[in-house]
């Protein structure tokens, strides 16, 4: 029986469904996954919190995270931009000043 670490997403999601849909007592749905009760119940709440989470944020939510990656790609490219600019200029300035680069 594997240990509760070497069960994969999958594995996790079906046994917390299992548990919200009262397939069987959560004694038997931990011996059958190999975890503790403690650790099934752990589960259950993390996952209806990421849920919840995901319902507080809906498509507005979405749309803010989308345009924010789009805002800091932009600002990590002018600063990428900037940064060879400058590494130009200090290679120039070597080159000028006799400094081997």
């Amino acid at each position: 029986m594997p240990k509760h670490s070497e069960l994969t997403v999958a594995q996790r999601r079906e046994a917390v469904l299992a548990l919200l849909r009262r397939e069987e007592p959560a004694t038997q749905l931990a011996r059958r996954f190999g975890v503790s009760e403690q650790t099934l119940y752990r589960w259950r709440d993390e996952f209806l919190a990421g849920g919840e989470a995901a319902l507080a944020h809906g498509k507005n939510g979405a749309d803010a995270r989308d345009r924010e990656n789009r805002e800091l790609r932009a600002q990590l490219q002018e600063r990428d931009q900037v940064i060879g600019e400058l590494t130009v200029a200090n290679r120039l300035l070597k080159k000028v000043s006799g400094q081997s680069p």
